[in-house]
């Protein structure tokens, strides 16, 4: 059963005191990056499987068992959970919010789930700071429709002053579009738009000193016409750095939804997985 943000069974909640900080709501993303860090390690486990599925009541048994908390399968569910959650309240302090998540005791045990708005919040910083974390380089991301918007503005916020730009990838489903519409979003000279050669050429004459993050929307359609010979040539020449020299670099990140990553064309072909 899927509860959406407003459904009053949220405010049904057990809990005590880890509900009494103020609720998460959009801009909290520095917060949520808090809470995150100040989790162990069975912590972010247990609120990373909740954020993969908002809106979900999830059972505290199938918890204990999809995140292997107690491997010899020996002790009391519930108190299995009761001990992993108490980096919680150090993420609460941290962050100066109440638990992302809510619980429900039931008559054959508590039940967890985080609301959709909340599950945003975090998806969006986390995946950010892993596009942070990966300058240079190519990065593929699983997101919803609409979480896009949101992450590119969060991008172009943690980035401050590098240059953030979008590429819709249904647009470059060849390469003769994938270089009318990289030319246009990336301003790049008018020669560069005369061929496939050119194009790739004025993308390795970029300034070293330029700090560059390129996301393409509907990734998975990027160049699906093309072999994937033609894929791995335009990604690897639109990522590159950090340069000793100049100090700039060039992050590629690519970004659609799960199912369209499961449907790749290139997929079975790439080593490129995305991050959830």
């Amino acid at each position: 059963m899927h509860l959406s943000d407003d459904d009053p069974r949220w405010r049904q909640r057990s809990g005590g005191s880890g509900h009494y900080d103020p609720e998460w709501v959009p801009g909290d993303e520095d917060r949520a990056l808090r809470y995150w860090e100040a989790l162990d390690g069975k912590g972010r486990d247990i609120l990373r499987y909740l954020i993969r599925h908002p809106g979900r009541e999830i059972h505290h048994t199938e918890l204990v068992k999809e995140l292997r908390l107690d491997p010899e399968g020996t002790k009391n569910p519930a108190n299995v959970m009761a001990g992993s959650l108490t980096s919680m309240s150090e993420g609460n302090k941290a962050a100066g919010r109440r638990y992302p998540f809510s619980w429900r005791e039931g008559d054959g045990g508590a039940s967890y789930g985080v609301k959709p708005e909340t599950a945003r919040i975090f998806n969006i910083a986390l995946k950010a700071a892993h596009v942070v974390e990966s300058r240079g380089g190519l990065v593929a991301l699983t997101a919803s429709a609409e979480e896009v918007g949101p992450l590119v503005q969060r991008l172009d916020h943690v980035l401050d002053g590098a240059d953030v730009r979008m590429v819709l990838g249904s647009a470059c489903t060849t390469a003769l579009k994938a270089v009318q519409q990289f030319v246009a979003a990336l301003q790049l000279p008018y020669p560069a738009a005369q061929g496939w050669t050119e194009f790739l050429g004025h993308l390795g004459e970029r300034p070293a000193s330029l700090r560059q993050c390129i996301v393409v929307t509907d990734a998975c359609r990027l160049l699906r016409h093309e072999d994937y010979d033609v894929w791995r040539e335009l990604t690897g020449t639109l990522r590159g750095g950090p340069y000793c020299l100049g100090g700039g670099w060039f992050t590629l990140a690519l970004v659609d939804d799960e199912y369209s990553w499961q449907e790749w064309t290139h997929g079975p072909l790439s080593e490129v997985r995305p991050h959830d």
